[in-house]
């Protein structure tokens, strides 16, 4: 079992050790925690369930601490992010089984570097690179002359097309398909209205170092180039993002968020829940976009936006309590009427 002093997380997150020094075992929430597990106040709010828990240690944001007399404080400037290097220390991994299963199919000219991880049924084409490190977890298939950096995750049934490259201490989660053909079309008029022809696609897709893809979550590939997810980016769960598209560094991409073909979305955006991106819109740098938002225009670095189609999420939100109170007012127009 795990198990670290307060003053050895103190070290990790910063900020300041009031009272004794105790032994951590684990986290949790506060009405689950036990006595020698550590719980997280980042509001007021939380403050008298906090003072009732069996936990013995509370980490706080500064000025939280007088609350807690009777318990051992760490006072940090942003438990949030405290509370993501805490948990590194205490996450919870089976037991890795290195080397290649028997029942693994590997074609002629794949380079492994040992220590890897391949699981039963996987199946690794012709001219594919996988670095030491990497796991891969039953059912995963790796296309032709794909690459998988250093210590990368992939979990189960995850597909990765020819072609695609992907970067050093990525996580894959489990059911997610990379390097899948984008959606193209072309219509040929007919006597009756017109005919799909399926554009094909040329290109690629290249995955950064650092990021992590949710399950079931699709990348397609480029027409021509690549499409790119740059370093750190977090991808929730059921996202598309089509072809051609440019994600740069440290966004993040909430569930069931579609971005069609050639987006650019700059560094360090954020879309919220199903937020859905035109074709060839530009989203700068640190924008963000509320949830189920529909971009139809370029959005300028640091805005923030929202609606359908979005508008400056200040005015969205006057806009939002106008909306409500429109019955009334039609009501008293009609009156006047």
């Amino acid at each position: 079992m795990k198990k670290f002093k307060l003053s050895e997380i103190q070290k990790l997150v910063g900020g300041k050790l009031i009272g004794e020094d105790l032994e951590i075992r684990g986290l949790n929430a506060i009405p689950l925690a036990k006595e020698d597990e550590l719980i997280f106040v980042d509001s007021a709010k939380r403050v008298e369930q906090a003072k009732i828990s069996k936990a013995k240690a509370v980490m706080c944001e500064e000025g939280l601490s007088n609350y807690f007399s009777e318990k051992s404080v760490l006072e940090v400037k942003n438990v949030r992010v405290a509370f993501a290097k805490v948990s590194a220390l205490f996450k919870k991994e089976p037991e890795v089984k290195w080397g290649i299963s028997k029942e693994a199919i590997i074609e002629d000219e794949v380079e492994i570097e040992s220590p890897c991880a391949i699981y039963p049924w996987v199946y690794i084409q012709k001219g594919a690179k996988i670095r030491k490190g990497v796991i891969l977890y039953p059912g995963v298939f790796v296309g032709a002359y794909s690459e998988i950096g250093e210590n990368t995750v992939i979990y189960p049934r995850v597909v990765i097309y020819p072609y695609t490259k992907i970067g050093k201490n990525c996580i894959i989660h489990a059911g997610a398909v990379i390097g899948a053909d984008g959606f193209g079309f072309a219509q040929e008029p007919t006597s009756e209205g017109y005919r799909n022809l399926k554009i094909y696609h040329f290109g690629g897709v290249e995955i950064e170092d650092e990021v992590e893809i949710g399950a079931n979550t699709t990348v397609d590939r480029a027409v021509f180039g690549k499409t790119i997810i740059r370093e750190g980016t977090k991808i929730d769960n059921l996202v598309q993002i089509g072809h051609n598209a440019q994600v740069g560094r440290q966004n993040i991409l909430v569930a069931q968020v579609g971005l069609s073909g050639s987006v650019i979305l700059e560094d360090f955006v954020m879309l919220a829940g199903q937020v859905g991106v035109a074709p060839s819109i530009r989203i700068g740098k640190g924008a963000k976009v509320a949830a189920k938002s529909g971009v139809a225009k370029d959005v300028a670095p640091g805005e923030e936006v929202a609606g359908i189609p979005t508008i400056k999420a200040s005015t969205w939100r006057r806009a939002v309590l106008i909306f409500e109170k429109l019955p009334e007012l039609y009501k008293k127009l009609k009156e006047r009427g």
